[in-house]
């Protein structure tokens, strides 16, 4: 049997994953082609009115909105992607033994996350309800005055947080107990012998065998919040004052509200650096100290 020459087998691979990388540049780079396209004009209510150069983001980077809308965006992803990784972790070190009772505890984690994000918004936003909200029956019981807790900003912040730890704890523990389940029982057992602490094993050994799940939870948790609508549009939106209004939430109201096409598809584009500068940052971050421990 005749092989093929050495030029088709190194081409042989690329004829399946053509039609994929079709598909990519046709729902993915061609609409991100045109974005940037459009983020260099003047389009209001998708009517073309001239080429603007780098104004709109001149506009969006000057704009004391835009400003207020990336301190509130990094608030929260900060706050929801530490809380939500540590709570994942902890569920996942917790449920890591596949008995019974882990098993179903897993389960019921995994409830909130099955339920879409607009439903599980919309049910927070009645359990924070000043008339008739859960939040106002516990106030009540306990001797407080109740108040509306999404009608000031930091309990507002505060709840947008918590609805994002309720949510995507599950997903959390999921990618950090497969984790968990790599690492060979036979190291911690040594280790036990040796006479290692468990925060000492915890630390020398399931950490370090830990960071690429760390690190993708860790990557995934941040750009899902840093780029997520339904939760301050759904649950606070946006208020109050501004307070909970993020980038993604205040570039939809310019495209979808204002029309204002143009100006939210520059936002868009500054929303994509940033997301790639973070995910950069991060990965060489833990490269760094990954060579640093060997």
């Amino acid at each position: 049997m005749t092989q093929a020459p050495p030029r088709q087998r190194k081409l042989f691979p690329w004829g399946y994953i053509a039609p994929l990388l079709l598909l990519e540049a046709g729902f993915v780079f061609t609409p991100l082609l045109l974005a940037a396209a459009v983020s260099f004009q003047n389009y209001d209510y998708f009517r073309p009115g001239g080429w603007v150069g780098f104004d709109n983001y001149a506009w969006a980077l000057g704009n004391p909105e835009f400003l207020k809308a990336v301190v509130a965006t990094t608030i929260f992803t900060v706050f929801a992607t530490g809380l939500t990784f540590f709570a994942g972790f902890g569920l996942a070190m917790l449920f890591e033994r596949d008995n019974r009772h882990s098993v179903l505890m897993r389960t019921v984690v995994l409830i909130p996350y099955f339920i879409s994000m607009l439903v599980g918004s919309l049910l927070l936003r009645w359990v924070f309800s000043e008339d008739a909200g859960l939040a106002t029956l516990a106030f009540k019981a306990l001797g407080i005055t109740p108040f509306s807790i999404l009608a000031e900003p930091r309990s507002a912040m505060v709840a947008l947080v918590a609805n994002a730890i309720w949510r995507d704890s599950a997903f959390a523990m999921i990618l950090l107990l497969a984790g968990l389940k790599s690492i060979p029982p036979s190291l911690l057992n040594a280790a036990r012998v040796d006479g290692a602490s468990y925060f000492y094993a915890f630390r020398r050994i399931v950490i370090p065998l830990m960071r690429v799940p760390i690190l993708i939870t860790l990557v995934r948790l941040t750009l899902f919040y840093m780029n997520v609508l339904t939760f301050p549009l759904i649950l606070t939106g946006g208020g109050p004052g501004g307070a909970t209004e993020t980038v993604v939430l205040w570039m939809y109201r310019r495209g979808f509200e204002d029309y204002a096409i143009g100006k939210a598809n520059a936002i868009a584009l500054l929303v994509l650096v940033v997301n790639v500068i973070l995910v950069v940052s991060l990965m060489l971050l833990f490269r760094r100290r990954r060579a640093a421990a060997a």
